[in-house]
């Protein structure tokens, strides 16, 4: 009876990306081993797709959308392009009942078997943790909505040296005086939305899919606020959850935010000394103890050798 469970729980992996098609294509090749498994790609519209459909043009599980978002660092058009991707996966006759949001240089260190296995024992659970952090005294995150961001302009992505930088950063700074005295509370027509704060992959029920499909169309004052944010890719999804009747549906929620990535991994895990780690093969022992799903990031060139591990261990 298990086993029939398990057959027939459908999962959409959403999958951002923008560089390495070799990466991108194995992660789908593996997940996609599974039936019941599709992953839906949203290329960076200022990335060559050509690579990315030349790797995986023989895989029927694998969708790419049509909708392309030009998608900066940090900016608000990670949030677009994340819901395009959703809506495209909603709008699919298979009717999927998780949607994982995935970003590029993931890849997971679980057998399809154990991960359909892992939801199907969790159903019902929103793997989306958010920290509160309106109100708080940690200039850490209360900089995310006190100060002035607008992320998705190629100028202000481009000019990073000389008098145009100077007059960049002159202008977010006087932006920032509308914006300084926000007490991290975004004030809509229905409720206040205090903001939390977590990682940019996560999972989600169909159920809370389609409320976060229904919450962007109807939310312009949260979007507007959203889109002047730092990383609203790790705010927005997460203020939306658990400001809603899924909070308590969650892994983890009415958190306090510790820093360096210590409370808010969902399926994922990372590590952070500076930057995010590029695992390689000495790290395999280390990872495959590990109790999530997958692990970010991985590199052509570097992570070859641990992919070949991982693979031979899950399959």
């Amino acid at each position: 009876m298990r086993t029939e469970i398990w057959r027939i729980m459908k999962i959409a992996f959403l999958n951002l990306v923008h560089t390495d098609p070799e990466i991108v294509g194995r992660v789908a090749e593996k997940l996609t081993g599974d039936p019941d498994f599709d992953m839906y790609i949203h290329v960076d519209a200022k990335s060559d797709i050509a690579p990315f459909k030349s790797r995986l043009q023989n895989n029927s599980q694998v969708f790419f959308t049509q909708q392309r978002e030009k998608v900066y660092w940090g900016g608000y058009h990670a949030i677009d392009a994340t819901y395009v991707l959703l809506r495209t996966a909603l709008a699919s006759k298979r009717h999927y009942d998780y949607f994982v949001v995935l970003q590029n240089l993931d890849y997971p260190i679980k057998s399809n078997t154990y991960i359909k296995q892992f939801f199907t024992e969790h159903a019902g659970t929103e793997f989306i943790r958010g920290c509160y952090i309106a109100g708080t005294k940690d200039w850490l995150y209360a900089k995310k909505y006190r100060l002035y961001y607008r992320k998705d302009s190629e100028f202000l992505q481009t000019h990073k040296t000389g008098i145009l930088k100077r007059l960049r950063d002159l202008w977010l700074g006087i932006c920032s005086v509308a914006t300084i005295g926000c007490d991290g509370i975004i004030h809509e027509s229905d409720r206040n939305y205090p903001i939390y704060y977590g990682t940019a992959q996560w999972a989600v029920t169909r159920a809370c899919a389609e409320y976060l499909d229904t919450f962007e169309k109807t939310h312009p004052k949260f979007n507007a606020k959203m889109k002047i944010m730092q990383f609203p890719d790790e705010e927005y999804f997460h203020t939306a959850v658990h400001n809603s009747e899924f909070k308590t549906h969650c892994s983890a929620y009415d958190e306090q935010p510790q820093r360096w990535l210590v409370n808010w991994r969902n399926l994922h895990y990372f590590e952070f000394p500076k930057s995010v780690t590029t695992f390689e093969e000495k790290d395999f022992d280390r990872l495959m103890g590990r109790e999530e799903l997958f692990i970010r990031k991985v590199r052509t060139g570097v992570s070859e050798g641990l992919l070949d591990k991982i693979d031979a261990a899950t399959e």
